[in-house]
């Protein structure tokens, strides 16, 4: 009978150390958050999982992610209206892959292409 319950509060516990914990960094002087932090495990051993960085009328103005202490995955920048700004792709705190600027009405209008952190490429679409 006791395992049997070990086995149904082992998810349980498991869940609840891998949760995640979201501060608010800072704030504007309206009051609206500026920046949050998402955290991830307690003390002296949690670390950084995400950012969110607002603009002051509570417009997402970036969001991006963290694994181990670094860049890593998909980073988004927007406009003060919500449209989307930038895209960039991290690996292990380098920019790797394409990294896509937009102008104000949605359109792609550069590229740059990056390996392990190293500019090899840039397109520029706003001359098509």
């Amino acid at each position: 009978m006791r395992f049997r319950t070990a086995l149904v509060l082992l998810p349980a516990l498991v869940l609840a150390s891998c949760s995640t914990h979201k501060f608010v960094a800072s704030a504007h002087p309206n009051g609206k958050p500026e920046v949050v932090i998402y955290m991830k495990g307690e003390g002296e051993d949690a670390q950084k999982v995400m950012e969110k960085v607002y603009y002051p009328n509570g417009q997402l103005e970036y969001v991006g992610r963290f694994e181990n202490g670094v860049e890593h995955g998909e980073w988004m920048y927007y406009y003060e209206d919500g449209t989307k700004k930038y895209l960039e792709n991290w690996e292990n705190g380098l920019e790797q892959g394409i990294h896509y600027d937009y102008s104000p009405d949605g359109q792609v209008y550069r590229e740059l292409h990056y390996d392990k952190g190293k500019l090899v490429k840039e397109v520029d679409r706003s001359r098509e």
